[in-house]
């Protein structure tokens, strides 16, 4: 059945369709011919396949493992009855076998087949969009992958280019055919793209939908041409215009103003990360719904993120991408501009892999059911939508160019600016020919406002240029608020002063900047230009362009304070910023203006040293080397501890560990950052190792250490050594300490030990079969003996002429009974020890058996006037056992029982249901007793006690020990109980699995 649509053919079978995409390996196999019919993509990747058709083409010896036992499973399967088999060679560990459920199956064309489905994940682990990925390569038509709730999983080219940029099946319009397909397993409809067909794969929570686009693609419409427009030639740079020459710019419409209709569906999107989990969203719609001051702090890492907005206060979405595993409806409280109540949107990701396998990022989508609350924002907005901004007339083109000084903008002054005058009516626009004006984007238009605020903020606040050495009063962000003046920077201090070559000192001076100690932040208005190395490190951003996503001079959160007493130097001002982390760090700062590449700039220089009184730095001193004197102690003993110490962030990075970690991976300290917890251990131990780290920092009692695991760590070149691991969470409950011990050694003698005692087992089952086999081999001529002897003693054949030889034929007929039950003690003995003793289970009535073992006792208890009382009660339920060694271990109780107890002694006999509803029966007896030591022995095979010998009873002393074990066989517990002069008691106790319900 190789034909060209090979897969989907196959996927019109329910019955595979339901394992197309799953985790777990499954196979279809011919019943008659060694190969693979039809594989999952894990399934033919264990097979070294690439694809679902390629794992039909691989062909297979008649003697590899895995056809013959799949022969053997054709000719034992009943035909659509499943039945659960242990398989080798499946994709199951070296040694190991994997438990899979096997039926045999007709196909539509009437031949037999064997579905072959695991129960546990085997092979190379595949992510749903691998999984995905190697499904749709063996389709031609073109084809794409969607989940249940309709976003994009796969696609193939030809099916993008169909597709275009909708990534979902809402935006394509077919939300009517995957209800259908989802209820019916199948639809067919027509689309804008194209007539298409939609196929239920999966089942239960992994369903997901496969379009076929089966007709041909439909051309678009031709978009309409529009008029040509006359393109302006640039014209020569000029003066700024004066602010009497503002216009009002046409009228823009605002999309937000418009009504928009109330919203049915859920609000969906997407977003991507790459390796570095920075977070971007794919459509405009999502920012638009948030509001630009939210939105703009995206397109970074997401912690940064969530640190900002404080979307994830318990960490489940960073724990998600720590793991790198598919993550879905995951709740996350989105602000929102211009309300306090935040969005609830359910985010949901999946691991995206390159072609090596290398994590390339996360990609997902969320969706925010809550309509009536988008549609109040929606509202909301049209009804506060701002005015539009001025717009600034063109200057005429016959004005002279201005000289150079006059194109450096005057920046504010410590005075507040004079009122604004009363803007002019615009002046007439010209006539210009009838063209339809183009509409802008909400970005576009949010940026056409940024930038005609910023040059109408330059032209209103115009004057005369200051001094370079006049200082700049202390200013904080957005808006600049003035501050108390402080003294000024000497202008041969930097290479920022004024002068014919400044913009090339300027240029020349940054890498003598990044070398100060100080932190120096160059900006003009809310435009940040240059930051030295200093005030980065200080404030925790990696780049100026970190600082300027994160806001600039808004993130900062400048305020200005009064300086220590202490202060080292008294003419600057003590300041208040704020870092990356939010937290606010008190420094000494000045402000200054200084000319930039001839523009003048804002220069903030901050003293990164802490703001501390001489007596305060001397005991922060004195405390600061105390504390690295105790850390260097610390790890001096962490050094040379043999166990290996770890320790770890709440999102399982490696952040340090000791020599004995470095020796035991393989790995240098400088590489421990590089990696993270589950990379030091093999794919059979990670998750468990994960998944106990997890729930370790999800306690909230801070627990030091735990019992302990097992796991197989992996080191650097490639080998496994066996660990036993320790997990503790430190103070504070943000790091975890992982204690790690080799235990190689241990896993050795271990392994002696379990080759000794498997050795010794060797041994007694040799042993037990030999007595097996050597009292059968007795038994026959010894039959023969007691036969003879029976024959002459009733002197079949004549009399026997002396009274003397009928009494030694009788002496020999007696010993031979002895010698034949003692083989059949011994017989059975080494049948239980060996494993080979035939037990038939059926219900019992033990009240019955007991019975008629205590008539046949009777007669032997008279002789020895020994008197036999039984309770038993007629509700006894029945029990499930073998007969015959039910009523064995009741004819050697009552035995030991008469022969130990003396004349007039009592022997009882009871059966009862205790409280754990277990079946008991018990033999109790007024008898001598035995100690502890004799108890112990009278449980071993041939030895005989010496009240034995008092009592005048003689035997083989297999009696209790054959008890015990057919009692055993019988999955009953055996408990003896004797004193001295006490008597004894004996219980064997039927569980209460082995107990019939009434």
């Amino acid at each position: 059945m190789l034909e060209p649509r090979f897969q989907v053919d196959w996927l019109n079978d329910p019955r595979l369709a339901a394992h197309a995409l799953s985790p777990v390996p499954v196979w279809l196999w011919s019943a008659t011919e060694p190969r693979i019919l039809w594989a999952n993509a894990v399934a033919a990747a264990i097979f070294d396949a690439p694809s679902p058709a390629a794992a039909s083409e691989v062909t297979f010896e008649p003697n590899h493992s895995a056809v013959a036992q799949v022969a053997r499973l054709a000719g034992t399967l009943p035909q659509g009855l499943p039945r659960l088999e242990r398989l080798r060679g499946f994709g199951a560990a070296l040694g190991g076998t994997l438990v899979c459920q096997c039926s045999r199956i007709t196909l539509a064309d009437h031949r037999n087949a064997i579905l072959i489905v695991s129960t546990e994940r085997a092979g190379k682990e595949l992510a749903l969009p691998e999984r995905a990925h190697r499904l749709l390569k063996d389709v031609d038509e073109p084809a794409a992958l969607f989940t249940a709730d309709g976003e994009l999983i796969e696609s193939l080219a030809s099916a993008r280019e169909r597709m275009g940029d909708k990534r979902d099946l809402i935006a394509l319009g077919a939300e009517k055919l995957a209800r259908e397909a989802t209820l019916n397993g199948r639809a067919d409809g027509e689309l804008g793209e194209g007539a298409v067909t939609l196929r239920k794969l999966g089942a239960g929570p992994t369903v997901t939908l496969l379009m076929l686009f089966t007709g041909p693609a439909r051309k678009p419409a031709a978009p309409p041409v529009a008029p040509p427009v006359a393109i302006v030639p640039p014209q020569a740079p000029v003066a700024p215009p004066e602010p009497q020459t503002i216009a009002s710019p046409p009228t823009v419409p605002n999309p937000a103003s418009l009504e928009a209709p109330a919203r049915r569906m859920p609000f969906r999107f997407v977003w991507q990360m790459d390796e570095d989990t920075c977070f971007t969203v794919g459509t405009e719609d999502f920012e638009r719904l948030i509001g630009p001051n939210t939105a703009s702090v995206l397109d970074r890492p997401w912690k940064e993120i969530a640190d900002a907005l404080k979307l994830d206060p318990s960490g489940q979405v960073a724990q998600a991408l720590s793991a790198r595993e598919t993550w879905s409806g995951l709740v996350v409280m989105w602000p929102v501009d211009g309300s306090d109540e935040r969005l609830p949107i359910e985010m949901s990701g999946l691991p995206v892999f390159d072609r090596d396998r290398q994590f390339a990022g996360f990609r997902g989508f969320g969706i925010c059911r809550d309509t009536d609350r988008i549609d109040a924002l929606q509202r909301q907005r049209s009804q506060t939508a701002p005015e539009p901004p001025p717009a600034i007339a063109p200057p005429p083109a016959e004005a002279p160019a201005p000289p150079l000084e006059a194109k450096v903008l005057p920046f504010p002054s410590a005075a507040p600016p004079a009122p604004r005058a009363p803007e002019p009516p615009p002046a007439p626009a010209a006539e210009t020919p009838s063209v339809q004006a183009p509409a802008l984007s909400p970005s576009e238009h949010s940026a056409f406002q940024e930038l005609a605020r910023e040059l109408s903020e330059r032209l209103r606040n115009g004057g005369e240029k200051k001094a370079e050495d006049e200082i700049a009063p202390f200013v904080a962000p957005a808006p600049l608020a003035p501050a108390a003046p402080v003294a000024p920077l000497a202008p041969t201090s930097l290479p920022l002063a004024r002068n014919p070559n400044a913009a090339r000192d300027t240029h020349e001076g940054r890498p003598i900047l990044d070398r100060l100690p100080v932190g120096i932040l160059v900006y003009r208005l809310n435009n940040l230009i240059y930051a030295n190395r200093a005030f980065l490190d200080w404030t925790g951003y990696g780049t100026l362009e970190a600082l300027t996503e994160a806001g600039g001079l808004d993130s900062l959160f400048i305020e200005t304070r009064e300086a220590p007493a202490g202060a080292k130097n008294g003419n600057g001002k003590t300041l208040s910023i704020t870092t990356v982390n939010g937290n606010q760090k008190a420094v000494e700062g000045r402000l200054f203006t200084v000319s930039w590449n001839d523009e003048n700039a804002l220069v903030l220089m901050i003293n990164t040293q802490p703001v501390v009184s001489d007596e305060r730095g001397k005991a922060a001193e004195a405390s600061l080397r105390r504390l690295e004197e105790e850390n260097q102690q610390l790890k001096a003993v962490l050094d040379t501890a043999t166990d290996g110490v770890l320790v770890l962030d709440r999102a399982g990075r490696v952040l340090s560990g000791n020599r004995s970690a470095q020796a035991l991976f393989g790995y240098e300290a400088t590489q421990f950052s590089e990696l993270s917890f589950g990379d030091l251990f093999a794919p059979e131990s990670r998750r468990g190792v994960l998944d106990h780290l997890d729930r370790l920092t999800r306690e909230n009692g801070a627990r030091m250490l735990d019992p302990g695991r097992e796991a197989i760590g992996r080191v650097a070149k490639g080998g496994l050594v066996p660990l036993y691991i320790t997990m503790g969470r430190l103070e504070g409950g943000d790091k975890v300490c992982v204690v790690l011990r080799d235990v190689t050694a241990w896993k050795r003698t271990e392994e002696e030990l379990i080759k000794a005692r498997q050795e010794a087992e060797r041994a007694s089952t040799a042993k037990s079969e030999f007595l097996a086999k050597i009292s059968h081999e007795i038994r026959t001529p010894l039959n023969a003996i007691i036969g003879f002897s029976e024959v002459m003693m009733h002197e079949r054949f004549g009399a026997i002429g002396n009274e003397r030889y009928k009494q030694y034929l009788k002496d020999i007929h007696a010993s031979g009974g002895s010698l034949i039950t003692l083989l059949n003690d011994l017989l059975d003995l080494s049948k239980i020890e060996a494993g080979k003793l035939d037990l038939s289970f059926v219900s019992i009535d033990l009240n019955n058996v007991v019975q008629q073992c205590v008539a046949q006792m009777q007669e032997d208890a008279n002789r020895e006037r020994v008197i036999i009382r039984t309770s038993l009660p007629p509700t006894l339920p029945h029990i499930i056992a073998d007969a015959r060694s039910v009523r064995q271990i009741a004819l050697n109780l009552l035995s030991n029982s008469i022969k130990f107890t003396g004349a007039g002694g009592q022997v009882i006999v009871s059966t009862a249901v205790n409280d754990t509803h277990e079946v008991v029966l018990r033999v109790r007896d007024t008898g001598t007793g035995m100690s502890e030591k004799e108890l112990q022995t009278a449980l071993e095979p041939f030895r005989q006690l010496s009240t034995s010998a008092r009592w005048g009873s003689g035997g083989t002393g297999l009696g209790l020990p054959i008890t015990k074990a057919l009692a055993e066989a019988n999955h009953a517990r055996f408990r003896i109980v004797s004193h001295v002069d006490d008597g004894t008691l004996v219980e064997v106790a039927f569980p209460a699995t082995r107990v019939l319900a009434q």
